[in-house]
């Protein structure tokens, strides 16, 4: 499934430096989060990356409902499944 996650210049440096995206350790969440929709993405953050992601293979802890608008993800994401758009 695709997904969206928004970011920062220097969050983008950090994603592609450990080959993974996963949260900020300054974070208070502890979790990723992505978006269903590419537009609720865009206005969270300078950068959208398209994520693919299936939660119900990958996340025994994500919140992913069918009508949710987003996604908390608490494992790191391979690099090879980001691209930026």
């Amino acid at each position: 499934m695709k997904f969206y996650h928004w970011t920062t210049k220097e969050n983008r440096e950090k994603i592609k430096s450990e080959w993974k995206l996963r949260w900020v350790r300054d974070a208070p969440s502890r979790c990723t989060y992505l978006a269903v929709d590419k537009n609720e993405a865009k206005q969270y953050g300078d950068i959208v990356l398209e994520v693919e992601y299936n939660p119900r293979e990958n996340g025994r802890y994500n919140n992913y409902q069918n009508w949710c608008w987003q996604v908390r993800v608490y494992e790191p994401i391979p690099i090879e499944n980001i691209k930026e758009i």
